[in-house]
């Protein structure tokens, strides 16, 4: 994989920890309103279609190659949103 596709790579998945973030806060408003079978039920249609959209933009940016440290980019994406985001609330 070449460095370009790689950065891209990175730089998607970066962003899509900070789309998971923002969707999961979404998500939770809806999951603590609801009985515990629907509770089951969103979140694991949530889980399986936030991984098949992460698996379907990967195909398009670099035809579907994973690596360990894109999860990593995810995570970060995911933490610095988090950190973001607390500190507007708090304001």
């Amino acid at each position: 994989m070449s460095l370009k596709i790689q950065s891209y790579s990175f730089f998607v998945s970066f962003l899509y920890g900070m789309f998971f973030y923002i969707v999961l806060e979404i998500n939770k408003k809806f999951i603590y309103m609801s009985f515990k079978f629907i509770k089951i039920v969103v979140s694991l249609l949530f889980i399986l279609v936030m991984a098949l959209l992460y698996f379907i933009i990967l195909l398009y940016v670099n035809n579907g190659y994973l690596h360990a440290y894109f999860f990593l980019c995810i995570i970060l994406g995911y933490i610095v949103c988090k950190v973001i985001y607390k500190k507007i609330v708090k304001r």
